[in-house]
């Protein structure tokens, strides 16, 4: 058989170089034929780098081995180092080089805005805690903060106060279900990390935590909580003996564990729903239905006004506000795509894309709904994307003030009212809390 033959069937030897990553691994050949058959359907100009790519590979091979093929037998040792030389090379191109040019994106906006420090607190940062979707501590003027110890305040102004809240959060098996303003906050621990959870309530005025009765029919306990009226709620869901859901309905149950009210639920009662949040006080809860819209409803169970259907947002989920007279939602995730925020507010309706390679780790919106703040992060291990923080104009989605971060900083932002701006920043590794104040007009 002839040397060329030989060394072209030698270099279909390429194709079984393991193309190995933290989360597993597969074989060329393997990964090419995915991307092949619908895998790279969308990208035709990144399936012609993967298979052009794998051609240069096998040709390289062919070539190195017609020439072992016509001399000594000593030649055979350069395949000792030909092979992990493949192999780096493919991992290298596969998972790093190629995937760079099609899902990461330079970001060159510079820094903006010369907005003056108000305050700072050094060793904490913000961190963003289920709170609903009313912007509730928003126009409180409040933001939770951690220490290094693990230990959680409440962060207000003027003067950047923090009030500690005793909370006792073991490990991995504890976790905040729910804060709202004057640092009342419901959570879950499991001490004995045996599955069986414990729910307390520590009031904006208490010293120490009470614990809580969770209903023995609900496997897993979510209530929101409206610290104003001192209740907790949650959603109910009636099924068939089969599974099938058949309605929904509202529990509303006054804190510790006093009397309890349930209503219906008006709204298809096939759907998935989610309460999001509840101010009894006003008689308005909001309610996601389909993870697509959300309803204001009163306390009978009816909507009170149309439902909003973020139409450009795939999965609204919690990751939207309803801010005075509109609202704002933004992308929890997506596929090789930009991540955007889009917003409907009294000031000026808009949409901004945040530079492939990142995802959105955290949104606050101004109370007078002047202002949307954001921390973009670097969501993919390759490439170097710097966080930044960025606050958008409503009114036309210009950029008004933006820092940069060290890479992986997942920087929370919270308005404290309407003329601050809380932002977490690190420097020399250690973490600070800047309250910087917000221009008027």
């Amino acid at each position: 058989m002839a040397r060329w033959l030989v060394a072209f069937l030698l270099s279909f030897v390429v194709y079984l170089v393991p193309i190995v990553h933290v989360h597993g691994g597969t074989l060329l050949g393997i990964y090419l034929w995915a991307a092949l058959d619908g895998g790279r359907a969308d990208e035709p100009l990144w399936l012609a780098l993967d298979v052009g790519f794998a051609v240069l590979l096998q040709a390289a091979w062919f070539f190195v081995l017609r020439w072992i093929l016509r001399g000594s037998r000593l030649r055979w040792l350069l395949l000792a180092a030909l092979a992990p030389v493949t192999a780096v090379a493919a991992v290298w191109a596969y998972l790093a080089l190629i995937p760079m040019l099609f899902l990461l994106e330079a970001d060159t906006a510079p820094e903006t805005g010369d907005w003056p420090v108000a305050c700072s607190v050094p060793g904490v940062s913000t961190v963003g805690l289920p709170a609903g979707v009313t912007l509730a501590l928003e126009r409180a003027g409040e933001v939770w903060v951690r220490s290094a110890d693990g230990s959680y305040g409440v962060l207000s102004m003027p003067g950047c106060r923090i009030v500690r809240r005793d909370l006792f959060l073991p490990g991995v098996y504890g976790s905040i279900g729910y804060v709202a303003p004057g640092g009342a906050v419901y959570f879950r621990m499991d001490a004995d990390a045996d599955g069986a959870f414990e729910h307390w309530y520590l009031d904006s005025d208490a010293t120490a935590p009470r614990q809580l009765m969770a209903p023995t029919e609900i496997a897993h306990w979510t209530p929101v909580l409206d610290a104003e009226t001192k209740a907790l709620a949650w959603l109910e869901i009636d099924r068939s003996q089969r599974g099938k859901i058949l309605g929904h309905a509202i529990v509303v149950r006054t804190l510790p564990d006093g009397p309890q009210n349930r209503f219906p639920l008006h709204i298809d009662p096939t759907a998935n729903a989610q309460l999001l949040d509840a101010d009894l006080a006003a008689g308005r809860l909001n309610v996601l239905r389909n993870y697509r819209e959300i309803f204001a409803v009163g306390l009978d169970g009816w909507a009170v006004e149309h439902p909003v259907r973020p139409t450009e947002i795939d999965h609204v989920v919690t990751n939207f506000r309803r801010a005075e007279g509109g609202w704002v939602a933004w992308d929890g995730y997506r596929e090789n795509e930009r991540y955007r925020v889009t917003w409907s507010l009294p000031s000026g309706n808009g949409r901004y894309e945040i530079p492939k390679g990142r995802g959105i780790t955290a949104v606050s919106v101004d109370p007078a709904g002047r202002h949307i703040a954001l921390s973009v992060s670097g969501n993919l291990s390759i490439g170097s994307a710097r966080d930044a923080v960025i606050v958008i104009r409503a009114a036309d989605g210009a950029e008004v003030w933006r820092r940069y971060q060290p890479r992986y900083t997942r920087s929370h932002v919270a308005f404290l009212g309407s003329r601050h701006l809380a932002v977490t920043l690190i420097l020399d590794a250690a973490s600070r809390v800047d309250v910087l104040e917000v221009p008027a007009g």
